[in-house]
């Protein structure tokens, strides 16, 4: 009887986990469709969770183009910033 409650147990609790996943996954799925209309050359399985939602916040802000583009350079960093154009980084 343990070990079946055991393998239910294991069950429930893989099944939540991929679940929590869901949410970040799309999420990140979101992102990488419209990433490419402000920054090119960057993977959006190469951004951490953190940077995933501040683009995908950025990009459905009410500001305005150029700033949506400046900031999620300054959010992806490397070459897409101020400082990675000018050798700073």
């Amino acid at each position: 009887m343990s070990r079946l409650f055991a393998v239910f147990l294991a069950v429930l609790m893989a099944a939540g986990a991929a679940r929590a996943d869901a949410p970040k996954n799309q999420l990140r799925a979101l992102v990488g469709q419209q990433l490419h209309l402000y920054v090119k050359d960057v993977d959006v399985d190469d951004l951490d969770q953190s940077q995933v939602a501040a683009i995908y916040t950025i990009m459905h802000s009410k500001r305005s183009t150029s700033y949506k583009l400046s900031m999620i350079r300054s959010v992806v960093g490397g070459r897409n910033s101020l400082r990675g154009l000018l050798g700073l980084n």
